[in-house]
């Protein structure tokens, strides 16, 4: 079994986006949450709404704009449900720059900024948290939560449906492409164990996705509006390359997740935690 450990946690490692292309696909959750709710409780959309205009307007009128912050123009595109919302549509766009920003000019294309890859997390995963909290606050978080539940379910299918997985894809490449990309982000501290050349085992010991959410004081809600929804079963539906893990730095010292490819280990057993806290520590 190969071990590998990356120390690639790095609040000030830059990432490159497109802010208009980013905000969009913003926009688009926010629209599905509304249309999902418009479906499976109608009476509630108006108190929903109101409710989560305030949290985010609350947290906007916390943040100081800092140098090199820059305002763009809204957004053309059309939302069904959103747009009838016009004010929660201006203070979703105002909420996700308040965050991101301070962002520079990328050097190399005229459309894309570099921000950091710590704010650039921290901007759609609070946003989330505010739309999460709101149900809890508003139904009680048990109905709050299986609402919500139902919601992701859905937005989860219409993401798997117009993004498939490609069939050429292999466990080692998907992984790979992973950690590039987690490294690059500076998103997590994380080791690796390869359990044979189909299954994958990760710890991470820190993680963007706890980080940027931990001072909420709020673990059970930072969760689900951040990792819940890999754990959902129709996250792995359909997919190649599946995922699995027992606990997330939410709730615990860290977080295990096993890749493997389902055409060669239909259901593998998940190594335990005392395993896979020591992957890495063996000689210490």
């Amino acid at each position: 079994m190969e071990t590998k450990i990356y120390k690639c946690y790095d609040e000030k490692a830059e990432t490159e986006l497109d802010p208009n292309t980013w905000i969009q696909g913003q926009l688009g959750s926010m629209n599905s949450v509304i249309k999902y709710l418009t479906e499976f409780k109608p009476e509630f959309v108006e108190d929903y709404v109101q409710h989560l205009i305030k949290r985010i307007k609350n947290a906007i009128d916390s943040i100081e704009k800092r140098d090199g912050y820059y305002d763009f123009p809204e957004i053309t595109e059309k939302f069904e449900f959103l747009d009838k919302y016009p004010k929660l549509r201006k203070l979703t766009q105002e909420f996700l720059l308040a965050h991101v920003n301070p962002m520079k000019k990328s050097p190399t294309d005229s459309k894309k900024f570099l921000a950091y890859g710590y704010n650039h997390s921290m901007a759609f995963r609070r946003i989330s948290y505010h739309r999460v909290k709101s149900f809890a606050e508003l139904l009680g978080k048990e109905e709050g939560i299986e609402l919500y539940t139902k919601i992701l379910t859905r937005m989860i299918e219409d993401a798997s449906k117009k993004n498939p997985e490609k069939s050429d894809i292999s466990n080692t490449k998907y992984c790979e492409k992973a950690i590039k990309s987690w490294c690059e982000y500076g998103m997590a501290d994380f080791t690796s164990c390869a359990l044979d050349e189909h299954m994958i085992v990760f710890r991470f010991d820190s993680c963007f996705a706890h980080e940027v959410l931990k001072d909420f004081n709020d673990p059970d809600i930072a969760y689900y509006a951040s990792c819940y929804g890999a754990d959902l079963p129709v996250f792995n539906k359909g997919r190649f390359i599946k995922v699995r893990r027992k606990q997330t730095l939410h709730h615990a010292d860290f977080c295990d997740e096993l890749y493997w490819d389902a055409r060669v280990h239909d259901n593998p057993e998940q190594p335990t935690l005392e395993f896979t806290e020591k992957i890495g520590r063996e000689n210490k």
